[in-house]
């Protein structure tokens, strides 16, 4: 006896297989976006990690555009995937690091290149009778800068952004940030009855009595210039001492000597010339 020729394929078979590679292709995709979204919380916990130390200098990609000088050379920008992008990460550029202070480890420095294959990593080499100078209005990472719509980071803050601006009398006005970049400097502690501030040794600062000092040449007693919400008021300095580190600074200029708020203190966006002559 023949067998019966063979019809088509039943639907419901067709339908199992179709199923069938739908779940793999799924599980697939899962375990991809899954592991992408892994890598792209480790790097967010590592810049958590190593950006507060002294020691390093993480740039990221649009740092880098935005703050290279004119007529520099250009390497092509670092970038991550769109899904990467998506999820929330972003390309870094160059991680620079200092063996003066708080030398990066062997383990460390793999670590960081194993998470950042599109960055540049290498040893930043400091000349510290150089290093000295600093454009005007440098403050680390982290100091807050007065702006008619609140207090914002200093590292957040670019050209064009308009800032808090003061008179010597203490009357409030404003000022369009005319250049902003980065930049390695040794860091000084000011300490004072209201607080600390950390700034460069030759960042201007304000006095009372219209005067001006570089905050390294401070010393106990002297009043400077402090901003508590809308009033300012004199406060005693205690003690001016290197914090002897060396941190990334954020250079702030708003136009000829205006005078702008950081970390609660006046300061000078440009050094007066008997300043920057001493």
């Amino acid at each position: 006896m023949k067998d019966a020729p063979k019809g088509p394929q039943s639907p419901r078979r067709w339908l199992t297989f179709s199923l069938r590679t739908m779940f793999i292709v799924v599980t697939v995709l899962c375990c991809w976006l899954g592991w992408e979204s892994s890598v792209v919380r480790q790097r967010k916990s590592l810049l958590q990690e190593f950006s507060p130390q002294a020691s390093l200098q993480i740039t990221t990609m649009k740092q880098w555009v935005n703050n290279a000088p004119p007529g520099t050379t250009r390497i092509p920008p670092a970038s991550v995937s769109f899904l990467r992008r998506l999820l929330g990460d972003e390309a870094i550029q160059e991680i620079g690091y200092s063996t003066h202070y708080q030398p990066l480890t062997e383990a460390d420095r793999a670590r960081l290149s194993r998470a950042f294959p599109e960055a540049r990593i290498h040893e930043i080499q400091y000349d510290h009778h150089l290093m000295e100078p600093c454009h005007p209005g440098c403050f680390p990472r982290g100091t807050l800068v007065d702006s008619p719509d609140g207090r914002r980071l200093i590292e957040t803050i670019e050209m064009g952004d308009v800032l808090t601006t003061m008179s010597l009398s203490g009357e409030a006005q404003s000022a369009t940030v005319t250049s902003v970049f980065v930049t390695t400097n040794v860091l000084w502690n000011i300490r004072t009855e209201a607080g600390s501030l950390l700034t460069t040794k030759i960042q201007p600062l304000c006095l009372a009595g219209g005067k001006i000092k570089a905050a390294g040449e401070l010393q106990p007693g002297d009043m400077v210039l402090h901003r508590d919400g809308t009033n300012v008021r004199p406060v005693r300095v205690l003690e001016v001492a290197s914090a002897e580190r060396v941190a990334q600074v954020f250079n702030v200029v708003l136009g000829d000597s205006e005078i702008f708020v950081a970390g609660g203190y006046l300061a000078r966006s440009k050094p007066p010339l008997e300043v920057a002559a001493k």
